[in-house]
């Protein structure tokens, strides 16, 4: 048997003002493949904030991908950046799941036969990710693939309109193997927080083996500059989200980083990709899309202490 479930909410102010969306069921094969012993030796009580052990990345990553890809077929969509927070909250509800042998969006301690209600959805979710202002879970279980279980989501209405929406910016998935009664589970997270703006590389690809990548920045501003590693800035110039970019040579980890201003309002953002091969970038196609690097111009430095995932 396969199931699939959906839970979406918006807050709709600072304060948290809540609307509230679906909750679906679509039956579906089951499995039952081996896992790691060590998951019974952790407490998957309470409302989380105990990080699950990564049983399968390669599958999480790839789900990120394929929703990526649903996202650029499905008019064009922002790309969404998987962030640590929303996959370990991700991960925590799969194996809480699995280990706990249920299926809802709210969490649950087992005891015996019998299931105790400990918090709802996004009490859980905001454990690991705070100040959120839109969020929204779709779960599954029983599906073998990540091409299986994103397939079954965007079969169903309720869980394509949250893998296909446009309020969110950041992405967290989670995948649990070996125990429960439909032997797999998958959690998505979706989510956007109050003044973040994530960069995406390359549609949130872990690697590339071309130079040229194209780049997604949220938000509206007036300027913005880049920069390559811990290089040179790029002088300021007006404001796009969509673009390409030009990594620096060599394989290896590249972090591109962006500071936007609009009047005295600055916001500086990151990206990481691995760069696999050191093809020479392709000459430019379209020089209004293009960005590069120019010399560097005298300006306070951005913030130094800024994390990249």
């Amino acid at each position: 048997m396969k199931m699939c479930k959906i839970f979406s909410l918006k807050a709709m102010s600072v304060r948290g003002g809540i609307l509230l969306s679906a909750v679906l069921l679509a039956g579906l094969a089951a499995a039952l493949p081996a896992a790691a012993a060590r998951l019974y030796e952790v407490s998957y009580t309470g409302c989380g904030g105990v990080e699950a052990p990564v049983i399968n990345e390669a599958f999480e990553l790839r789900v990120v991908e394929l929703v990526n890809q649903e996202r650029a077929n499905n008019g064009n969509l922002p790309p969404l950046k998987r962030v640590a927070t929303l996959t370990g909250a991700a991960r925590f509800h799969a194996t809480d799941l699995g280990v706990d042998n249920y299926f809802e969006h709210d969490s649950y301690d087992r005891s015996g036969e019998n299931l105790k209600y400990v918090c709802g959805t996004f009490e859980r979710m905001s454990v690991w990710y705070p100040n959120w202002r839109t969020a929204a879970e779709n779960i599954a279980a029983g599906q073998q693939t990540p091409a299986d279980v994103v397939a079954d989501w965007m079969a169903s209405p309720g869980h394509r309109r949250n893998i296909l929406g446009q309020d969110f910016t950041e992405i967290g998935v989670g995948f649990f193997v070996g125990a429960g009664e439909y032997g797999t589970y998958w959690v998505q997270d979706f989510g956007a927080r109050r003044d973040v703006y994530p960069l995406v590389i390359n549609r949130d690809s872990p690697t590339t083996e071309d130079r040229a990548v194209d780049i997604y920045i949220y938000g509206a501003w007036n300027e913005m500059r880049l920069r390559n590693n811990s290089g040179t800035w790029s002088d300021w110039q007006p404001f796009v989200n969509g673009f390409t970019w030009t990594l620096d040579e060599g394989s290896g980890e590249h972090t591109i980083t962006a500071e936007m201003r609009t009047g005295s309002k600055r916001y500086t953002t990151c990206d990481k990709i691995q760069l696999a091969s050191t093809t020479a970038a392709p000459p430019p196609v379209d020089a209004a899309n293009q960005l590069y690097l120019p010399a560097v111009i005298n300006d306070p430095p951005a913030d130094s202490s800024l994390t990249c995932e």
